[in-house]
C-alpha cells in the first residue's frame, strides 16, 4: 500500500472514531436530558390553600382565618368524575369538567368529607373569610398584590409576614398521570399564620349591632365603644358586601365598599352639646331662659326651629331635649364662633381620628374663622349645619368625653400586634388623651341628655330596662332624590346613665328622623348588650 493510500484510510478511521463517540456523546446527553425530565414530571404539587397572618377581636377570637373549607385532590377519572357528580352542585361540576377530562390531578372545592372516595382525596385546609364574616369594611379584603382595604391594608406588611401554605404533592408519570399507588405528600405551613392583628373589637357586641342595624337600616353605620377606654366595641357600615366577590359591587350606586362609621356626614343637632360646652366653659348659666318664638332672623334669613315649633321660654335643659335651633343660634352670637371652634378641635372634629398607628377616620370639615364672622354662617355652624361634617367614631368620642366627666380619648380599633391570639407582642401606643371641658360642664351636659331621652326628640330609643342619655340629630344635606329632600338621622348616647359603660352611635343614612330611624338601633343594641353583659 503506498503511502497515500495509507494516510487516506488513516484519515478516514479517524473520522469514523470521531463520528461514533460524538453520536455516543449525544446520545448520552440527550438521555440525561429524558431522565431530567422525568424526574422533573415525577412530581406534581397542588396548592390547596394560602394563608397569611389572622385578625382577632380583643378576646383572641379570630375575625379572619379562623374558619375552614374542604379541598379535594382529585385523580381524573370516570369513577371520579361519578362520585363528585354524586356531591357537587351544576355551577360546581361545570368549573370542574374542563380538568376530568385532563390526566393530571387537580383541587376541587366541595361541601365535607363525604366528598372522598378511590382517587378523590379530601382535606380540611384554612379559609381566609367566613361566608357571614363580622365587621367586614373594618376588616377589610385582600386582593391578588395583598390587602385592598381596611385592617387588611392598614397592617399588610405585617399579616403578610405571617404567610403559610398547605400544598399536596402527587406523583405522576411521564404522561401526567396520578401514580394511585403513590402516597399524597403534605406541607403545612399555616400555623405561622396565628401571628397577627388584635382589634378592640369585641365579638359578641358587633353580632349584636350587626343584629340591630340590618334590622332597621338599609344604608348607614353604628359604633359601640367602651366608654371609659374609647376602645370602638363594634363598627358597622351598611349595606355590606361579600368579600369573594368584590366585582358583585364596584359599580353599586350604594357604595357597599364605602365604610361609613369612618366618613364624614352633615352632622345635624348631635352637634347641639359641642355649643353647649363652648357656651357653658365661657360662662353660660344653665337655668337662664331664652324665648324661642320658632324663628330667628339673621340678616335677610329667616332660620325657623325644628318643625317651626316655639318652644317659648326654655333653658339650656330645654334647648338639648327638645332640640331648640334658635336658642343655639342665640348662645352662639353670644360667645362667639372662636369658642365654639375651640371647643370642637379639643373633642377632635375637623382633625383625622387616629383610629391606630396605621389606620385612620376622615377629619370631616370645619367652617373657618374667618366665614363664622358671618352671621348666616355662624347661625348654621351652632345647630350642626352648613360646612361642618363630621364622623360617627368623631360623634361617639363626643358623646364618650361626655360619659367619662370631660376627658376626651381618642377613640382606638387596634390593641396591638400579637404572636399567638392571647397576648400581645406589640401593644398599640396609649391614645390621644386631654381634658376638653370640666366635670361640671360634661354633668351639666349628660343630665341635659338624660331628658332628651326621657320626655324630648330621643325618646324613641328609651328603654324599660336600661337607663340612657341621648341627643338626636336631622341634618339636612341640600340633595334631593327623586323629589325627596335626604337628610342624615342620627341618634347618639350613652349607657347606664348612672354609671356608663358603652357609647353607642348611629347614622341612618337618608333616614327620616334621628328618633323615628336611628333610635331604634340605639335601643335594641342598649338592651341586648345589658343582657348579655349584666345577666
Amino acid at each position: 500500500m503506498t503511502t497515500g493510500k495509507r494516510s487516506l484510510a488513516l484519515f478516514c478511521t479517524f473520522i469514523i472514531l470521531c463520528t461514533v463517540t460524538i453520536g455516543r456523546i449525544l446520545l448520552i446527553d440527550t438521555q440525561t436530558d429524558y431522565v431530567s425530565a422525568a424526574q422533573r414530571h415525577s412530581v406534581y404539587t397542588l396548592t390547596l390553600a394560602s394563608t397569611r397572618g389572622k385578625i382577632y377581636d380583643r378576646n383572641g377570637d379570630p375575625l379572619v382565618g379562623g374558619t375552614y373549607r374542604y379541598r379535594a385532590v382529585v385523580i381524573p377519572s370516570a369513577d371520579t368524575a361519578a362520585a363528585l357528580f354524586r356531591h357537587l352542585s351544576t355551577q360546581e361540576i361545570e368549573a370542574v369538567s374542563g380538568s376530568l377530562k385532563g390526566t393530571f390531578p387537580f383541587v376541587a372545592d366541595v361541601p365535607d368529607g363525604a366528598c372522598e372516595s378511590e382517587g378523590i382525596t379530601v382535606y380540611r385546609v384554612p379559609q381566609r373569610y367566613a361566608k357571614n364574616g363580622l365587621a367586614v369594611h373594618l376588616v377589610g379584603y385582600c386582593g391578588q398584590q395583598g390587602g385592598e382595604s381596611g385592617i387588611e391594608r392598614a397592617y399588610d406588611e405585617v399579616l403578610a409576614d405571617a404567610a403559610g401554605e398547605f400544598a399536596v404533592t402527587c406523583r405522576i408519570d411521564a404522561a401526567g398521570r396520578s401514580l394511585k399507588s403513590a402516597k399524597q405528600e403534605v406541607t403545612d405551613t399555616t400555623a405561622s399564620s396565628d401571628r397577627g392583628v388584635m382589634l378592640t373589637i369585641d365579638r359578641t357586641v358587633q353580632n349584636i349591632a350587626e343584629d340591630a342595624a340590618r334590622k332597621y337600616l338599609s344604608r348607614g353605620a353604628v359604633v359601640v365603644m367602651d366608654a371609659a377606654t374609647g376602645e370602638v366595641l363594634a363598627m358597622v357600615s351598611l349595606p355590606d358586601y361579600d368579600r369573594d366577590n368584590i366585582a358583585a359591587v364596584l359599580n353599586d350606586p350604594d357604595s357597599p365598599l364605602v365604610n361609613r362609621a369612618i366618613s364624614a356626614y352633615n352632622a345635624g343637632s348631635v352637634f347641639k352639646p359641642v355649643v353647649a360646652a363652648a357656651a357653658l366653659e365661657n360662662g353660660l348659666n344653665p337655668d337662664d331662659l331664652y324665648d324661642c318664638t320658632g324663628a330667628v332672623q339673621i340678616g335677610r334669613h329667616t332660620m325657623g326651629c325644628i318643625n317651626h315649633t316655639a318652644h317659648g321660654e326654655v333653658s339650656l335643659r330645654e334647648a338639648i331635649s327638645h332640640s331648640c335651633n334658635t336658642y343655639f343660634i342665640h348662645t352662639a352670637q353670644q360667645i362667639g364662633g372662636e369658642a365654639v371652634l375651640e371647643m370642637a378641635g379639643r373633642l377632635g372634629f375637623g382633625q383625622q381620628t387616629a383610629l391606630s398607628p396605621r389606620y385612620s377616620a376622615a377629619g370631616g370639615s370645619l367652617p373657618t374663622r374667618e366665614s363664622l364672622q358671618l352671621p348666616a354662617e355662624l347661625a348654621n355652624f351652632s345647630f350642626g349645619q352648613g360646612k361642618l361634617t363630621v364622623t360617627p367614631v368623631q360623634v361617639a368620642g363626643l358623646f364618650g368625653t361626655i360619659a367619662r366627666g370631660g376627658a376626651y380619648i381618642e377613640p382606638s380599633v387596634v390593641r396591638g400586634l400579637t404572636d399567638d391570639g392571647h397576648t400581645l407582642s406589640e401593644p398599640s401606643p396609649q391614645p390621644v388623651t386631654r381634658r376638653a371641658m370640666s366635670r361640671e360642664t360634661a354633668a351639666t351636659i349628660g343630665a341635659c341628655l338624660r331628658t332628651a331621652v326621657l320626655e324630648g326628640t330621643a325618646k324613641a330609643g328609651a328603654s324599660d330596662d336600661v337607663t340612657s342619655a341621648a341627643k338626636t340629630g336631622t341634618a339636612e344635606t341640600g340633595i334631593v332624590r327623586d323629589g325627596r329632600a335626604i337628610n342624615q338621622a342620627w341618634y347618639a348616647g350613652y349607657f347606664p346613665y348612672e354609671t356608663p359603660r358603652y357609647v353607642c352611635v348611629v347614622l341612618a343614612e337618608g333616614g327620616t328622623s334621628g328618633g323615628s330611624s336611628a333610635g331604634p338601633v340605639f335601643k335594641e343594641i342598649a338592651e341586648r348588650v345589658t343582657a348579655v353583659r349584666n345577666p
